[in-house]
């Protein structure tokens, strides 16, 4: 069965903008690019960050937000911490599973992500090879330099990449981060566990 994020049960029921009553919220999972688009309206500011992510996790209008008990608040707060800090599997308990292959690895992702006409529930992650470390480093930002080592490593396009939820770039970004920094017995090391 696929993932499903948690719903929240609100310990003081609000008002939707429609006038209907609002006693629970089923939360949402975050995506990769409305994320990045959030985060880049609310500044620098991380109560507006938490609030803007906040609007994405539960699709109530600020309105309907600001009438949360700071408790009910404090809960979705919380979630979207875990969504934005979180590998994948923290959500889908796999963190110690160990790596299949010396120079690529399975990883599953919390939902499905559409890519070029497929539907992926995993995606292969390849070592990058020199050549391509250093096209990344030419690329003038740090955002710019990991889609297209993601998106390399992960033999999906640039554009895929958005489809993907926060947990799902959490943890392609951690296992790529040792691709690109750890050396070759770490990676025979962790096959044999």
């Amino acid at each position: 069965m696929a993932w499903m994020p948690a719903l929240h049960v609100l310990l003081s029921p609000i008002t939707a903008d429609t006038g209907a009553v609002i006693e629970q919220i089923q939360l949402k999972p975050l995506f990769y690019a409305p994320q990045k688009e959030a985060l880049a309206r609310a500044g620098d500011d991380e109560d507006e960050q938490f609030f803007e992510l906040a609007k994405l996790a539960t699709g109530l209008s600020e309105k309907e937000l600001d009438q949360l008990k700071r408790p009910d608040y404090v809960s979705i707060a919380q979630y979207v911490h875990e969504m934005s800090t979180q590998p994948a599997s923290f959500f889908l308990d796999q963190a110690d599973v160990p790596r299949q292959s010396l120079t690529s690895e399975q990883v599953a992702l919390l939902l499905p992500l559409q890519a070029s006409g497929r539907t992926l529930t995993h995606v292969t992650l390849e070592m990058p090879a020199l050549r391509a470390t250093k096209v990344m480093k030419k690329l003038p930002t740090n955002k710019e330099r990991a889609e297209f080592i993601t998106a390399h490593c992960a033999g999906l396009m640039i554009p895929d990449l958005a489809g993907l939820t926060v947990p799902d770039w959490t943890e392609l970004q951690g296992r790529i981060d040792d691709f690109l920094n750890k050396p070759a017995d770490f990676f025979r090391n962790a096959t044999s566990k």
